[in-house]
Order: C-alpha cells, then structure tokens, then sequence
C-alpha cells in the first residue's frame, strides 16, 4: 500500500472513528431523552421507514454500480463523456428520490401500520406524524452518494469520510439548543437538515474535479443501460438489510420497548463494525474497479486479499470483545437519563447477539464490492436471497423463545451465510483467493484472538465479583479488560509473526 493510501486511510479511519463516536454520543442524548418509551419506538420506527424505502428503491446501487461504469468510461472514452453519464446519472437518482419521497409522505399511515403492526394508536400516529417530516431526506441521500461516487472515482475520499461527522454534529447539537422546546417533532426537523449538509459539504470537491450539476434523464443513454443492468441484481442484494430490518421491526413491535432496544443495540453494533470495515471498502473499492477495468487481475485479487486479512486482524478481537462485553458496554453508553439498568441488560444481550456475525458483516461487505468491481451483480444477489431466507426463516422461530435476543441472533447468522456463500461464489468463479503464506497469516490472527477471549472472559468473570455493576463500575470492566485484550492480542501476534502486525511495528 502506497503512502498516500496510508495517509488516506488514516484519515479516513480518524474521520470514521470520530463520526461514529457522534454517533453513539447523538444516540445517548436520544436515550437519555426518551429512554425506550413509545416516543422513542415511534422515532425509531419513523427513521427506519424513509431509509429503508430508499433502501429498497435505490440504496446502496448508487455507488455500487456507479463506480466501476464511471471508471470505465474514463478509460476508454476519458473524462467529458464520464461526466455526461455522471449527469445522467444523478438525473435518475433524484426523479426516483422524489418519487419515493412523495409516496412515502402519502402513504405514511399504511407504511408504518405494516411496519410495525403491533402499535398502539398512541405510538403509530407520532410514528407516521414522524415519518412524513423525514422522507425527503431521501432526496438528499439519492444526491450524497450519487457525489460520493463521483468523488470517490477521482481519488478523493476525505470529503465524504466527514458527511456523517457533520451531520450527528447538527443532531447534538439540537438536543442542549431546541430539544427541550420542540421535542421529537424538532429532531424530525433536524434529521432533514442533518442530511442535507451532506450535500452542500461536497460541493466545494466537486468543483474541483470539474464536475458540474446539470441532472438530466435519459433512459436511453447506453452507459445508463449498462449501470440499470448491473443494479438490477445488486439493487436486490441490497434488499437484505432492509428486509431484515422490516421482519425484526415487526416482530419487536409486539413488545414493550423492543423496536427502540433492537434499534440501540443494532446501531452500536453498526458503529462498532463500520469504523474499519466501510474505510477498508470504500476505499478499495474504486481500485478493485480501475484494476479490473484495465483487466489487471493479479492486482485485483492481490488487493482483495490484503483486504480481507486486514479486516479479519481488526474485527476478530473486536468481534470477541463485545460478544463478551455487551451487557457493560451499553450501560457505559446509554444508561443514562430516562435509560434504566433493565434496559441496559436487555439491550447489551441483543448487542452480543448481533456481533456475533461481525466477522460475517466486514466479509461480505468486501466480497460484494469485489464482485460489483468485475460488474457481476448477478452472484451476490443469488447469495443475498439465500441468506434472506435464512434470516427470516430464523428471526421467526428464535424470536419466539428468545424475543429481541432471537432476533438480533438471526441477522448475525444471515450475514455469516451471506459472507459465506460470497466467499465460496468467489473461489470458484475466480480461482484461489490467498496464498500459502495468506492463509498461515489468517490461522496465527484467528489464533492470537482465541486465546485474547479467553483472557477477557477470566478477567471479566474476576472484575464482576469484585466491582459493583453501576455505570461507573462498567466503564472500569470495559477498560480494564479492554486494555488486557488488546496487549494480549497484539502480542500474541508479534510473537507468532503475523506479517502485517509486523510491519506496523516496524514502522512504528
């Protein structure tokens, strides 16, 4: 990895880090001001429908299909002709973005009736009161991550590390201003401009790459064509998360609080995979596509699988870690205000649940975006369906011994099937994925983060005998077995010679 890769991850993963610490700080202020109460069910359910509507219409297709025709067409035919298709393009986006918008808004009351069908009257009319207010956020969205590919394509990937930073920042910074005054009805309000700023912050880049907004629609564009065809599969690989989302807000709807804890502990869960994983994606990704628009495979592959081993050192200690650390974790984050012990036990179970396919998340999260670098959308969206069916078919027989617990232990097993099935997929329509050396390097991590759990586990059994579990008594478990993990980890693979924390040593 060059030097300027480096310096970009590293601000990327700084950038990431800290927008996502907002995150969990703008989550705490939502806790604290409306605990699990049906205000925070409503809010919760009325941010999920627009996102998941979009989700559904449009999502993560944007970048995902952009990026690799955009690239191909600056090999080929150079930038004019690129920046025409990236105006076709973002023309697309935004008549679907407000169609969606302006049906959502219509059918509000129906939307969250499905969605959540176990509402009381109460808690589905703020939901729907709730929702109307954000659905144009997905007018914003279509646009950010129709700029984020653009930008992304021509190297640059600080502008929109930062969209997410500048945008919790909006939200915090409601809750002390107006958060009394307006209540849930202002951050509805807020939510909207939140994403907005994530437009009119990359405007300045843009300029800059000589890209100018002139949206226009036409279907009959032949590298429109090309971009349909490869979201076609991909849009309904995207469907995954959504209709998780869609099943587990259901069922949770049925019980007391079970939307706003799923949704707490999901969304740490996010924070906590997303900060390495999307950084390691998001910027292999548009490499991954110039390397097999310019048909170099050895690099391609040789990226994929560095990729896949530096994912696999971060998140296998940090997958272990919250499996055993949920219940003290989310007291140290939410327990706070109107967020009671009981609901930090209960949510920290769900959060250990979920991170259990951690591993199963970062995996396929790489494997797709390496198969959309080689415009096949095809397998993925095979895979993601088969692993849909298994989240399902789960969510509905676990959740009915182990409520929300069930739950979030269903979507860790679909993501684990999901990175499964891609891996498979790919070794055999690709050949080998690692070396010799690749998979000695993988058996030393997986090795080195076994023996960190079982330390972690006999330190945290000790700790919770001796420290009382308040907050304050959590926040000390945390960090103390945080840091033991880490040394022991970080250790263990020095001292069995995992290559890549060799090198960071040397460097260091």
């Amino acid at each position: 990895m060059s030097n300027k890769m480096l310096k970009t991850a590293g601000f990327m993963t700084i950038a990431t880090l800290l927008a996502k610490v907002l995150g969990m700080f703008r989550d705490m202020l939502i806790a604290a001001y409306f605990s699990t109460s049906y205000v925070s069910d409503a809010y919760m359910t009325a941010t999920k429908l627009p996102t998941m509507l979009f989700d559904l219409a449009i999502g993560g297709v944007i970048t995902a299909s952009f990026i690799p025709v955009f690239n191909g067409i600056i090999q080929k035919k150079g930038k004019d002709e690129a920046m025409s298709f990236a105006n076709h393009f973002v023309g697309m986006v935004m008549t679907v973005s407000v169609l969606v918008a302006v049906m959502g808004i219509l059918f509000a009351n129906p939307l969250i009736n499905f969605l959540a069908p176990d509402f009381d009257v109460k808690t589905h009319d703020l939901a729907a009161q709730l929702s109307s207010i954000m659905f144009p956020m997905i007018i914003f969205t279509g646009l950010a991550f129709s700029f984020v590919g653009i930008l992304q394509s021509f190297g640059e990937f600080n502008i929109p590390s930062i969209m997410s930073l500048v945008s919790n920042l909006t939200v915090i910074a409601y809750f002390p201003i107006f958060g009394k005054k307006f209540g849930v009805h202002g951050l509805a309000v807020t939510m909207l401009i939140a994403w907005s700023l994530q437009v009119i912050i990359q405007i300045p880049a843009l300029k800059k790459t000589g890209y100018k907004f002139r949206p226009r629609l036409d279907f009959k564009d032949l590298y429109i064509k090309e971009a349909l065809i490869l979201a076609g599969p991909l849009l309904i690989s995207t469907w995954v998360s959504p209709l998780y989302s869609i099943v587990n807000t259901r069922i949770a709807s049925g019980i007391a609080g079970g939307v706003t804890m799923l949704e707490y502990a999901n969304r740490l869960y996010t924070v906590m995979v997303g900060v390495f994983s999307f950084v390691v994606t998001n910027l292999i990704f548009p490499r991954l596509s110039v390397s097999n628009a310019s048909e170099n495979y050895e690099e391609a592959n040789e990226l994929l699988s560095t990729s896949i081993k530096a994912i696999l050192i971060i998140i296998l200690p940090l997958m272990a870690g919250l499996v055993i650390l949920g219940r003290p974790v989310i007291s140290v984050v939410y327990e706070h205000g109107s967020f009671t012990t009981d609901d930090a036990i209960k949510t920290g179970t769900a959060l250990s649940c979920y991170c259990v396919g951690m591993i199963g998340f970062s995996l396929n999260e790489m494997l797709s975006k390496a198969f959309f670098s080689k415009k096949n959308s095809k397998t993925p969206m095979y895979n993601a369906i088969a692993s849909m069916l298994i989240n399902i078919m789960l969510a509905y027989l676990l959740s009915a011994r182990f409520g929300i617990y069930g739950l979030a232990f269903a979507t860790a097993c679909g993501s684990t099937a999901n990175a499964l099935l891609n891996y498979i997929a790919m070794r055999i329509k690709y050949g080998k994925i690692f070396k010799k050396s690749d998979i000695i390097s993988i058996v030393k991590t997986v090795t080195s983060a076994v023996v960190m759990s079982i330390a972690v586990i006999l330190i945290y059994y000790r700790l919770s005998q001796l420290i009382s579990h308040s907050v304050g008594g959590n926040l000390i478990i945390c960090a103390v077995c945080g840091a033991v993990g880490v040394i022991v980890y970080f250790a263990l693979c020095l001292i069995l010679g995992v290559d890549e924390i060799k090198k960071i040593a040397k460097r260091g």
